[in-house]
């Protein structure tokens, strides 16, 4: 799916998609610092697109540059959740994150559960939803408004109640991600190395450090400052511009 979005806006018309081929003839090159300046590039016209976070994950991860490639990476995998590039170079970028944060597995049914709800992205689900209603409406529409004989009508009724069950399901599954996607923000650690101190300033004690590719969770902000915290609950506060936010 990578490569039919990256064929897609490659062929396409206007400044986004020369830049992008441009970066593409870079990257082929083996300039991966013009190739990133490229993509970057094309994200500042605006352009919020799989391949193009992709490709720039790519780039930074041929520099060496852990932490940007895994926060183009999750951009990407936001964008297509089930796309198995992004999820075997993102397994692959785990690997090389320094910090190693402990936490009990969940149940396997609550992963599947998880898995099963994260299977397509809001906008594509939304769309689910939208035809699944329809549906309902139409063949309720018609089992109450048509002379149908009584085993058509048992039928469509039938039908009414399996749509009704599938969309009370989509439309759950929907509204968990819409709200999971407002109240839980997450960010990567971009350097190296970084501080989490007890309070929003360098004066504060440092508690624990992270490094870079370091997923954690932004949980308020004060300042140049956010508040964040890890897997296993430990928490504290971070500078704004050592970590950017999903």
């Amino acid at each position: 799916m990578i490569w039919l979005a990256f064929l897609l806006l490659a062929n396409g018309a206007g400044p986004p998609s020369a830049l992008f081929g441009q970066a593409n003839q870079e990257y082929l090159r083996g300039d991966f610092a013009a190739a990133e300046r490229l993509y970057k590039g094309v994200v500042e016209l605006g352009v919020d697109d799989a391949a193009v976070y992709y490709n720039l994950a790519n780039a930074c991860f041929k520099q060496k540059k852990l932490g940007e490639a895994i926060y183009f990476w999750e951009k990407a995998r936001r964008k297509l959740p089930t796309d198995p590039e992004i999820r075997d170079n993102l397994e692959l970028a785990n690997l090389l994150i320094v910090d190693r944060v402990e936490t009990p597995a969940d149940p396997l049914p609550i992963r599947w559960l998880d898995r099963a709800v994260h299977l397509l992205t809001i906008r594509e689900e939304s769309a689910v939803v939208l035809v699944l209603w329809t549906i309902l409406n139409a063949a309720l529409g018609v089992r109450f408004l048509s002379r149908r004989s009584q085993r058509a009508a048992t039928t469509l009724l039938a039908t009414a109640l399996s749509v009704a069950v599938l969309l009370a399901l989509f439309a759950g599954s929907l509204g968990w991600k819409i709200y999971e996607t407002r109240s839980r923000v997450e960010g990567v650690v971009v350097e190296p190395k970084v501080d989490i101190r007890s309070g929003p300033g360098r004066e504060n004690v440092t508690v624990f450090t992270v490094h870079e590719g370091m997923l954690i969770r932004v949980r308020g902000d004060a300042g140049g400052w956010y508040q964040v915290s890890l897997p296993n609950g430990w928490s504290g506060w971070v500078e704004k511009n050592t970590v950017r936010v999903l």
